[in-house]
């Protein structure tokens, strides 16, 4: 389609294509949100391994790293600490992800647009 401008010059606007829905596509959204979901669950796990090794920094024989019921005081402490001391590296990924997961389940809930007719 052609506009006339000001200038009396013609300016060719292009049609109006179809706008991807490859952005909005459900099973994108789902692998997504289930890679980041995957993500966090590894972030979780290395820093509770972390905070488990520094917990059992010192301690006695009695204290077993997989029976928490066993562990002292001086071993909480040790692992409050860590978590603590982690918390500034692991923190941000972890809102990062759990933000992209939420925003992903909220356009995963839109309802679907109405597919147009051929």
């Amino acid at each position: 389609m052609t506009h006339p401008t000001p200038g009396g010059a013609g300016l060719r606007i292009a049609p109006a294509s179809p706008v991807s829905q490859r952005h909005l596509d459900r099973n994108i959204l789902r692998h997504g949100i289930a890679a980041r979901r995957h993500r966090l669950a590894e972030l979780e796990t290395s820093m509770v391994e972390a905070c488990e090794r520094a917990a059992m920094r010192g301690a006695c024989r009695n204290v077993r790293i997989d029976d928490c019921k066993t562990w002292d005081k001086a071993a909480w402490q040790r692992y409050l600490e860590a978590a603590a001391r982690l918390e500034p590296d692991y923190l941000p990924r972890m809102r990062r992800l759990l933000r992209d997961i939420d925003r992903f389940e909220r356009l995963l809930a839109l309802p679907r647009a109405a597919e147009p007719t051929s």
